[in-house]
């Protein structure tokens, strides 16, 4: 038996769930197969669990050891840090549980917590400077670390509820009108916050390059009122440097 075929038994042997024996291992190196069985799944599951507490606190520990082990049966680790294992996590729940679509907008938001955390960091605005902007050409530079999810569900009200350790957490709601969550780095901070619909165009257009003028125009040709449509833009923009959304403008 070839090298690379011994190893691709050896990682089939470890998704799993339960240790048996490989024939291409000599008999004296059976006895140490569950050592390793046992080593590779429990350290993949401390690694979600540490990672996905809040989702961790909703499923409950026999639902969570359970996506766990489905989890790590169909994803092996592909990066040199057990840090990045988490991702897609949040998919694996939308198999398993698909009349619970809170789980997965729960371990997104953990996920993408962490990441912000980890993310690089982004320089303040210095506001002094701001005015001798051309606010019609400006270009938004935004956060490296805001990452964006359209969610259905309360789930910024039932992770902020298990933040805080309360044992009558609200029930799972599919919200009246979808929303978007974002999750960003603000100094040393990472973020959360959910915002409508059209925010987030704006933010995808500052992303793709448009200028503040051109998502002012995007805004008002969507709005009945042109003139509360600017105001609306100027108090965005304004919430997005005091929050550290945006980066740089230039």
């Amino acid at each position: 038996m070839s090298l690379r075929a011994l190893q691709s038994d050896f990682c089939a042997f470890l998704r799993k769930d339960s240790a048996t024996t490989l024939a291409s291992v000599p008999t004296y190196a059976q006895r140490g197969l569950k050592v390793y069985h046992y080593a590779h799944r429990t350290t993949l599951a401390d690694a979600l669990a540490d990672v996905f507490e809040r989702t961790h606190g909703w499923l409950g520990d026999a639902r969570f050891a359970s996506a766990c082990r489905v989890h790590i049966a169909s994803h092996m680790p592909t990066s040199w840090t057990l840090a990045d294992y988490g991702r897609g996590f949040e998919q694996t729940l939308a198999l398993l549980y698909p009349d619970n679509p809170e789980l997965a907008d729960l371990a997104w938001l953990d996920w993408s917590l962490r990441e912000a955390f980890n993310g690089p960091d982004s320089p303040e605005i210095d506001l002094a400077a701001l005015t001798e902007i051309d606010w019609d050409r400006a270009r938004l530079s935004i956060n490296p670390t805001l990452a964006c999810r359209r969610v259905g569900t309360n789930v910024a009200l039932l992770w902020q509820a298990l933040e805080d350790g309360r044992s009558d957490p609200p029930e799972a709601q599919i919200l009246s009108t979808p929303a978007v969550l974002t999750v960003w780095r603000q100094a040393l901070m990472p973020r959360y916050q959910t915002i409508e619909l059209a925010e987030h165009a704006a933010l995808l257009a500052a992303k793709n390059g448009a200028s503040f003028g051109e998502i002012c125009q995007a805004m008002a040709s969507s709005a009945a009122d042109t003139d509360a449509a600017a105001a609306t833009a100027g108090a965005m923009l304004g919430r997005w440097i005091a929050e550290n959304v945006v980066v740089a403008i230039g």
